[in-house]
């Protein structure tokens, strides 16, 4: 399903729109032309308070899981701040590093920054990553971890280095993490029934215009469906017209090249 993301937003709500409308109305009307001497009118009261319990509890449900997807979107977004803070917190730390440490710390620092730029962003639309950033992530923090300080000035800035690549490795991995889940199979279909069940319930309801009620329903089904788009664009930070972007990133590398 994700590669519905490959998809414009606005274009997927349409389409989206247009579907759950078109299935809800044709459904309506077959309910209508099965049973064409049934007074659905007689089953407002009863119907209209059962829809309205239902549709609280729908209501309820996918407020929720909006609230999640956009907590963990935010949630995503601060990481990747922190991710960036500490790369220039890390490239500023660099300078009490005795050469040729200090150079290397930071050639490592550029390069990453292009890769996060060029590779990594990329990859993650796919949900993949960067091995390259991987690896010079991962290379710096050997090299730092084998310095031998012999001053505590040295010593300083190789604990204060050492903090900031914890902190950058550690963002990252979330970030990667982040981007790898979503909403389960199970939530999506929790979601659909309990859209099905607020659409059937309409088809039982009668007013005494036939269009104004397949108006009515498609209005139901139509708000239904950009909810969904809504969790959908927000399940996968990464993807999609709602990505997060790399602009920290190309910031860094301006400010540092």
């Amino acid at each position: 399903m994700t590669g519905l993301l490959a998809i414009p937003a606005w274009l997927l709500l349409l389409i989206a729109i247009a579907l759950f409308v078109g299935v809800a109305c044709g459904g309506h009307l077959l309910v209508r032309r099965a049973f064409p001497r049934v007074d659905f009118t007689v089953h407002n009261g009863v119907g209209g308070v059962i829809l309205g319990i239902v549709g609280s509890l729908f209501s309820v449900t996918v407020a929720f899981i909006i609230l999640i997807v956009w907590q963990e979107y935010d949630g995503t977004s601060l990481r990747v701040a922190t991710e960036v803070g500490a790369a220039n917190d890390l490239w500023h730390t660099s300078v009490g590093l005795p050469d040729p440490l200090r150079g290397e710390v930071r050639r490592n620092l550029l390069a990453y920054g292009r890769l996060m730029i060029s590779d990594e962003w990329p990859a993650m639309r796919d949900g993949g990553s960067s091995e390259r950033a991987e690896y010079v992530l991962t290379r710096t923090l050997e090299d730092v971890a084998r310095l031998r300080a012999t001053s505590p000035s040295a010593e300083t800035a190789q604990t204060s280095a050492m903090q900031y690549l914890g902190m950058l490795h550690d963002s990252r991995t979330h970030r990667l993490d982040d981007n790898a889940s979503g909403v389960s199979a199970f939530e999506w279909m929790v979601l659909f029934i309990g859209a099905g069940v607020i659409v059937g319930i309409c088809y039982v309801l009668g007013l005494p215009n036939l269009r104004t009620q397949l108006l009515l329903t498609g209005a139901v089904a139509g708000m239904i469906a950009m909810m969904f788009v809504l969790v959908f664009e927000l399940d996968y930070p990464f993807r999609g017209d709602l990505a997060i972007g790399s602009s920290g990133w190309q910031d860094f590398v301006r400010r540092n090249s």
